[in-house]
């Protein structure tokens, strides 16, 4: 059984495509995340308080860090889809001529045919890499942002994206640090708020109102991102890995990753480092 087609990284982030074949828990991304429906069964997300059905004429598109989920119409059912992962600074200069920085208003994004056809050519391009790949790649990312912003927002809405990013709460800064240099203290993120000098329901609150998400999703999230960094970097003994990072066993380590990608961390690594 296959779940992961093509993983792709560049300056701009991640590209993935992947069959899903199981529910994905409440998780969040240090990235800007589209998620386009590619065939099989279809899907939804929960975001905030949004729902969104995922299919044919449906993408998602949540802002970095906001909490969501994933979850099959139909638990017989895989699906195929392509997963954007796009960085936040990299996005801002793609906007740059439009004096805005990237905030999506809203997690349901509809497809146009030109959403259709630029998702096309930039999935011919993953599977017949041409010469000039890596620059080609990113282009194609580009255009399909920029088509997908297009199909996203009305005009107004363009327009009233912020100008810059919202520089969040200092104590937050300190609070994500702590958590970033505890990656294998389980109990990180719910003691932080002692740290920062904050009771617990009032560092929640502000973490949850800031970033979207909570101090766990987040913690969650980098932790997830330390483990693909290792896996595509070097061959890293699994039960190694899954200690540094706090797992009291290797099976707890994999069951996370599965619940948050939806394969095991040895099927990530084959792909990553598939030529």
């Amino acid at each position: 059984m296959v779940d992961f087609f093509v993983v792709k990284e560049g300056d701009f982030g991640r590209i993935e495509v992947v069959k899903h074949h199981h529910d994905l828990v409440v998780h969040a991304h240090p990235y800007t995340h589209f998620s386009f429906w590619l065939g099989g069964g279809l899907a939804h997300s929960r975001v905030g308080q949004h729902t969104v059905q995922i299919g044919p004429d449906v993408a998602l598109g949540v802002n970095s860090n906001a909490s969501h989920d994933f979850r099959l119409n139909d638990a017989n059912k895989a699906a195929v889809f392509l997963n954007l992962y796009l960085n936040d600074a990299w996005l801002d200069a793609q906007c740059k001529n439009m004096a805005h920085v990237m905030v999506l208003p809203h997690p349901s994004i509809g497809i146009t045919p030109e959403v259709h056809a630029v998702r096309t050519k930039l999935l011919t391009h993953l599977a017949s890499p041409v010469r000039g790949h890596a620059l080609c790649l990113e282009a194609d990312v580009a255009s399909l942002l920029s088509t997908t912003l297009m199909s996203a927002m009305t005009a107004e809405q363009l327009q009233a994206m912020p100008v810059r990013r919202r520089m969040i709460d200092y104590r937050l800064r300190v609070a994500i640090a702590h958590m970033q240099d505890n990656l294998s203290t389980p109990k990180v993120a719910e003691e932080v708020a002692e740290v920062v000098g904050l009771s617990r329901s009032r560092f929640f609150e502000l973490f949850h109102d800031q970033l979207g998400t909570s101090s766990l999703v987040f913690w969650n999230a980098m932790r997830l991102e330390e483990v693909l960094t290792r896996l595509s970097a070097r061959d890293e003994n699994m039960t190694s890995m899954a200690m540094t990072l706090g797992f009291s066993t290797p099976g707890n380590f994999s069951r996370f990753f599965r619940d948050h990608r939806g394969v095991t961390p040895t099927a990530y690594r084959k792909v990553c480092h598939a030529v």
